[in-house]
């Protein structure tokens, strides 16, 4: 992108946006990524923040998969009803049964 502009070549604003913020909208590799377990506590990820910053605070139980491969269905504390969130916006916490001490 550098030779682009270096040649008088102007970037778009989507692209100088994207490439500001540090997040894009691609998707990451899923076979990396560590699989989500129906019933695991739940915390919004950096990304989720950034993106629903009324939500950055909240906590939660995944309760299902959604209709698109994409999402996962969630309910936060305190919540009647669960709501259809992105799997990059949700990060899991860690429950004390996973955690092996030496």
């Amino acid at each position: 992108m550098s030779e682009q502009v270096a040649r008088g070549f102007s970037t778009s604003k989507n692209e100088q946006r994207h490439g500001e913020s540090g997040y894009s909208n691609r998707s990451k590799d899923r076979s990396s990524a560590k699989p989500i377990t129906i019933g695991a506590r739940f915390r919004m990820s950096v990304l989720g923040a950034a993106r629903s910053p009324r939500l950055a605070k909240k906590e939660g139980t995944i309760v299902g998969a959604s209709r698109l491969n994409s999402s996962i269905r969630v309910l936060f504390d305190g919540s009647k009803s669960p709501i259809s969130l992105h799997r990059d916006y949700v990060e899991q916490l860690i429950s004390e049964s996973e955690i092996s001490l030496p």
